[in-house]
């Protein structure tokens, strides 16, 4: 990495911290949700106050390790939740600074300077760092994950590989929805790795990290609940509430609780099955007496997925800001697949990963937060590709990247 690089990446984040500690500052503190409530600070008051893991009344609707970040972090500096958000401040600064890294591997420094700049003044993002929410946690995380994934396929080395496993483990204690990607990321290598062999080795060793860091959280649950919960419990009520127009925001949850009212006595699988049966009910239930009007719920709801609020407010400016991102990542991608930018195909897989999960289940911009960073680069490459062909870029001044945007930074060892 060049002098001149690390003097960049350092500016990157300067400007990143800088944008979200005055947010912090100006912006009236967000409302914490109920869910936030339920299972992350009461989760750190048990950490904290109670009989922490050991006690079978511990959340199980969210994995442990946000609740473990706002404890360790109250541990040192006391109840108030303002160093909480201070450090989320600077973990989705590092965020921008993966996403350069990202960019810079896929396609070249200009990109990747880009595409962490957006990211850094990114309102939507900022907003959630400076809220109690995991989000931020998760997208670090996540962006570690495709990071890692990146060098692993460029360098063939199985230490990446495990590391990569190991962080998206991370990942998915904080937030469950990344729990079934690892299972499906064989589909992708098979793509970029040459031979069978060595697709399932790297794998099975990406797949091992994986298993190791969320194993534990699982055999907590069996010895303290007596109940097989992998991760968190919280599957089943979102598919619930994203099986009727009605259910999509906060005011249908009453309702959705008067007609399906929360079983009591049983083990919390049996809960959450309960919740998946009944959410599967209400589709069959669509299916049969309206076909076509099945079909028109499922199409909105995946267009919901990039603009859509629990509350039901505001969904003209997320749509209005976002739009403009959307154009040009599909762009971006069609320039990338046409030049053989295989290495895009790690972050595609991860938005279609979520895209898939969360129309399937409660489509809300919210969940897709985790992978707007993506698609944020591609929009900056389609940015830069369509500038290009106009003739901007090459009239534009060389920035400071300049002796790194032609290659990527692994150039002896190219993708396939």
């Amino acid at each position: 990495m060049h002098n001149t690089e690390k003097g960049t990446i350092a500016w990157l984040f300067l400007v990143a911290v800088i944008v979200r500690l005055a947010a912090l500052w100006i912006v009236p503190a967000p409302p914490i949700d109920d869910s936030a409530q339920a299972a992350y600070l009461a989760g750190a008051h048990k950490l904290l106050h109670g009989e922490g893991f050991r006690d079978p009344s511990y959340p199980i609707y969210a994995p442990p390790l946000y609740g473990m970040f706002i404890a360790f972090l109250q541990s040192i500096f006391g109840e108030d939740l303002g160093p909480v958000k201070i450090v989320q401040v600077m973990v989705d600064s590092v965020t921008v600074i993966l996403v350069f890294l990202i960019m810079r591997e896929i396609f070249n420094a200009r990109t990747g300077l880009l595409a962490a700049a957006v990211l850094a003044v990114y309102p939507f993002a900022i907003y959630l760092a400076i809220s109690i929410a995991a989000e931020p946690l998760v997208t670090c995380l996540l962006a570690g994950f495709v990071l890692l994934v990146i060098y692993a396929v460029r360098l063939q080395d199985l230490r990446y590989f495990a590391a990569a496993g190991i962080v998206l483990g991370l990942a998915t204690l904080t937030r469950g929805a990344t729990q079934f990607l690892p299972f499906l990321l064989v589909f992708v290598l098979v793509f970029l790795i040459r031979g069978g062999k060595q697709v399932l080795i790297s794998y099975m060793v990406c797949l091992a990290g994986f298993v190791l860091v969320i194993s534990p959280w699982t055999v907590r649950n069996l010895v303290v609940l007596d109940d097989v919960i992998p991760v968190a419990t919280a599957g089943g009520i979102v598919i619930l509430m994203g099986s009727n127009e009605t259910y999509l925001t906060i005011p249908g949850k009453t309702e959705m609780n008067e007609k399906y009212p929360p079983p009591q006595g049983i083990k919390p699988s049996e809960v959450d099955r309960y919740w998946r049966n009944a959410g599967i009910t209400e589709h069959l239930r669509h299916l049969q007496a309206d076909p076509i009007g099945f079909v028109t719920f499922n199409i909105a709801k995946f267009f919901r997925l990039w603009y859509a609020t629990e509350s039901g407010d505001n969904h003209q400016w997320t749509l209005g800001g976002n739009l403009p991102l959307y154009l040009l990542a599909c762009v971006g991608l069609v320039i990338a697949l046409r030049t053989q930018q295989y290495l895009v195909l790690i972050p595609l897989f991860v938005i279609g990963y979520y895209a898939l999960l969360h129309w399937a289940s409660l489509p809300l911009f919210r969940y897709m937060m985790p992978v707007m960073p993506y698609v944020i680069g591609l929009a900056s490459f389609g940015a830069l590709g369509w500038a290009n062909q106009i003739g901007f870029v090459q009239r534009f001044p060389e920035t400071l990247l300049s002796a790194t945007s032609k290659q990527p930074s692994l150039d002896s060892h190219p993708e396939r």
